[in-house]
């Protein structure tokens, strides 16, 4: 099939357009899950040196590098231009593409990590705290939302990396 060139710019516009939303969504959603674990922390009175603390901390500061590297990966998105040549677009999206491999094989496994000692590490006070069924409940509905979250994570890491392999065709 055919594609005019008219065509093929307004599928890239929308391609671009999908990603922005999706970049702007996750920070939202991220940012909103920060204010509720700083809520919580405070709430708790979690500022006393314990288990609590330093697993609450250590998901809140992992949350906030998330966000910051979502932030940085939409500023150096909303550089690429769909109207510039085909080579010098496809070469920006590639080193995008390239760019957002690194954080998702390198920076995300490594937060995600430290967000899963971070829940391990609330666990304690949650079994002291709540109770038996609510504390089964944490770790059950915590831990299958990791796991989901995990394989949403490579499934969105394949998808960016088929994409980066068809912009690398181009050249």
């Amino acid at each position: 099939v055919n594609t005019s060139a008219k065509e093929l710019m307004e599928r890239g516009e929308a391609h671009l357009r999908k990603v922005r939303a999706g970049q702007w969504g996750t920070i939202v959603i991220i940012s909103l899950l920060i204010i509720v674990l700083i809520t919580y922390f405070i709430f708790m009175k979690s500022y006393l040196m314990n288990g609590l603390t330093i697993g609450l901390t250590l998901m809140i500061v992992v949350m906030i590098a998330r966000v910051v590297l979502e932030w940085i990966s939409a500023r150096r998105f909303v550089k690429i231009r769909p109207d510039s040549s085909l080579a010098e677009f496809s070469a920006r999206m590639q080193g995008y593409y390239a760019w957002r491999k690194k954080i998702h094989t390198v920076f995300i496994p490594t937060i995600y990590i430290l967000y899963v000692i971070g829940f391990t590490l609330l666990l304690p006070a949650f079994k002291t705290n709540l109770s038996h069924s609510m504390y089964l409940y944490c770790v059950i509905s915590g831990y299958g939302f990791l796991t989901l979250f995990a394989f949403l994570l490579v499934r969105i890491l394949k998808k960016e990396m088929k994409l980066l392999e068809f912009l690398k065709g181009f050249n």
